[in-house]
């Protein structure tokens, strides 16, 4: 897919860079060089325009973009200003960041669904990091409902997963499980990853071993009375 992130602070860069490391074809956008700069070597290209000057925003390739990025926070005006562009030169698909109700209200005046809030996000995350044992990642599917990593905890070690009766006792999912391996950085530091095992696919024969990181859908509830039963 081509993408363009407008908008190259710490938010709008890390996505950028996330999405190119995906495959996908990155045009990173800011008004500030330095900025450009910065993103220049992790991005597919860089054009350093002001997006709210509707006379510089025509040099945007917009024409063949499968959706548009905005990522500024700082300036909520600002970010409508550039919503407003997009949609008026028909740009289908724009995500926008809001930082405020009452930004995310105008937005959706605006037709725009697609909404997003890293503070909020992050704080859940960091939450439930906090409150629950085991736990290592989350992606939010809806407010309440989470595809969850987490640590196989003890008591589940040696069953299968058709033994586990996590489904009927605690309505997850168990999608796959991943083990943590060991790899070097680009500056030689030692970090783990996460990775399935080679050739393994996951059924209810499976057996979870000790250091399995778990994959699981649910509602939050749900995934975290699977764990606090199971330490």
């Amino acid at each position: 897919m081509k993408f363009i992130v407008i908008g190259l602070g710490h938010f709008g860069a890390a996505l950028a860079e996330r999405l190119v490391a995906m495959g996908h074809e990155v045009i990173g956008v800011d008004k500030s060089m330095n900025r450009v700069d910065a993103c220049k070597d992790t991005c597919t290209d860089v054009i350093c325009i002001d997006s709210t000057d509707p006379i510089a925003a025509n040099h945007l390739p917009l024409k063949n973009t499968d959706m548009a990025v905005v990522c500024g926070g700082a300036d909520e005006g600002e970010s409508l200003l550039i919503t407003a562009m997009l949609k008026k030169r028909g740009v289908k698909k724009i995500t926008v960041r809001s930082i405020t109700g009452l930004q995310e209200s105008v937005l959706e005046a605006m037709g725009v669904t697609e909404i997003i809030h890293p503070e909020i996000e992050s704080a859940e995350r960091w939450a439930l990091k906090l409150s629950i044992k085991n736990y290592i990642n989350l992606f939010e599917v809806t407010n309440d409902y989470y595809i969850v990593e987490v640590l196989l905890p003890q008591k589940l070690i040696g069953e299968t997963i058709a033994e586990s009766e996590l489904n009927k006792k605690y309505h997850v999912i168990v999608l796959t499980k991943l083990k943590q391996i060991s790899q070097q950085n680009p500056i030689g530091a030692n970090t783990l990853q996460l990775q399935p095992k080679a050739g393994e696919i996951v059924n209810a024969k499976t057996v979870l071993e000790e250091g399995d990181i778990l994959v699981v859908y649910g509602h939050k509830n749900d995934i975290k009375k699977m764990i606090d039963h199971n330490i």
